[in-house]
């Protein structure tokens, strides 16, 4: 095995940096004495973020090649056992007896494929070097693993699919509010609602290439991530489960409903395991799930959840209901955009608002914070349609105590109060596009 090794840890050396890599905002840090978590989805960019980094290492920092330890662990060439991960360093050492653990950068990719990952960079760390980065595609690898080994002793980057504002960026379009180049804007806005922002699937020469790829990155998602992961025996139901998942949006849906359904299906399943198969899927990044705003925390538990994927693209490659229904498709991006400001691995901090005089689509609200109810309506234009969003709108503030509000639409912009509450309806690609 140690021979494998060391040809894989020389291959990955010799890699050369793929053309046309783009930089992605992480917010990993060379500089910090943190072992630093680059958890999300597949195919994000989580790998080309920690090439990037080795790349500043070499050719800015000066650091040697020799000293730059990269493995990928989903390299099928080698399956480890626990006590058989010290074979890496073992194996470096041999290549590279005039360098020093001490000395060396890790750079650690999957990890969740890997049994006893954790120990053995708590190994690392404690004993020769805290310049240690990793990533994950099953957020369960910081909740529970690597909390009760590491201890607070590394920082979490989460990484999801490309916000608006990057979106841009990888097309090479300056987006703008005003004249022709807003018509250009709006109409990347309108490709981005559909197709989402998958890195992999900008410019691909049709439609067809781009569904394929998405599904492939679901397949890629539910087998590796959920069903080899939590290594599942009976999983011929998930499918099923998980295109009933995204038929809900905007609706709330419980699990024991979705349970029902399946049993309706003639599927053999427990009630337990469709709310763990639904826990793994959210670890695996196909959605999030939100709770009914409530300021006491039992109460927000026990609530029926709205269910929100995160990226349309793969919203759109696993059913095709939402075809034409751009209202719900820009509901469950506003989402994700609201996730990418205000959530964050352990607490997204967004709720909904329901009671029987009216709804709310989003209340943001930081725990110990100042909540904000947030409408989305594709468009105002109808009066009841105006007057049914600012009713729920208005019925959230009240319930929260607030007197601020927003109503986020695909073009209207306008500021009313109403009630003493300040009311800002602004349109959703603006709004993506300031990044305050």
């Amino acid at each position: 095995m140690k021979e494998i090794l060391k040809e894989i840890l020389i291959q990955n050396q010799e890699r050369n940096l793929s053309r046309g890599l783009r930089v992605r905002n992480t917010g990993m840090s060379l500089d910090l004495e943190k072992i630093q978590a680059i958890i999300g989805p597949r195919r994000v960019g989580k790998t080309s973020a920690m090439l990037l980094a080795i790349e500043e290492l070499k050719t800015v920092r000066g650091i040697s090649p020799t000293q730059i330890i990269y493995f990928n662990f989903e390299d099928e060439r080698i399956q480890f056992e626990p006590h058989q991960l010290d074979l890496i360093l073992q194996a470096w050492q041999e290549l590279y007896p005039e360098s020093t653990l001490e000395d060396a950068w890790f750079f650690f990719d999957e990890v969740q494929a890997a049994p006893g990952w954790e120990r053995f960079l708590n190994r690392i760390n404690e004993t020769w070097s805290k310049k240690i980065f990793f990533t994950g595609s099953n957020s369960s690898v910081l909740h529970t693993e690597l909390k009760s080994v590491l201890r607070g002793r590394s920082i979490a980057i989460e990484l999801l699919p490309l916000s608006f504002k990057e979106y841009c960026e990888f097309n090479n379009f300056k987006p703008s509010e005003y004249g022709s180049g807003k018509s250009k804007t709006m109409a990347l806005f309108l490709k981005y609602l559909v197709h989402g922002g998958y890195p992999e699937t900008i410019n691909l020469p049709s439609m067809q290439v781009g569904l394929a790829y998405l599904q492939e990155y679901y397949n890629a998602m539910l087998l590796r991530d959920i069903v080899e992961y939590n290594q599942l025996s009976n999983y011929t139901y998930l499918r099923s489960l998980y295109r009933q998942a995204a038929s809900t949006i905007g609706k709330t849906i419980s699990n024991r409903r979705l349970y029902n359904q399946l049993k309706s299906q003639q599927y053999s399943v427990g009630v337990n395991s469709v709310y763990e198969a639904m826990d793994m899927a959210e670890q695996a990044y196909l959605f999030k799930r939100i709770s009914r705003f409530d300021y006491s925390d039992s109460k927000r538990e026990k609530s029926d959840k709205k269910i929100y994927w995160l990226d349309n693209g793969l919203l759109n490659a696993n059913t095709a209901q939402y075809t034409g229904n751009n209202g719900l498709l820009l509901e469950n991006l506003l989402f994700k955009e609201l996730y990418l400001r205000f959530g964050s691995i352990y607490t997204n901090n967004i709720y909904y608002y329901a009671e029987a005089s009216g709804e709310c689509d989003f209340v943001i609200y930081p725990e110990g914070g100042t909540a904000l109810p947030i409408q989305v309506s594709w468009t105002l234009a109808d009066p009841e349609t105006r007057n049914r969003e600012i009713k729920g709108l208005l019925k959230a503030t009240s319930y929260c105590k607030v007197k601020e509000a927003w109503i986020i639409t695909l073009e209207e912009e306008e500021e009313l109060t109403i009630d003493g509450v300040h009311i800002k309806i602004m349109p959703a690609w603006k709004w993506m596009l300031n990044v305050e």
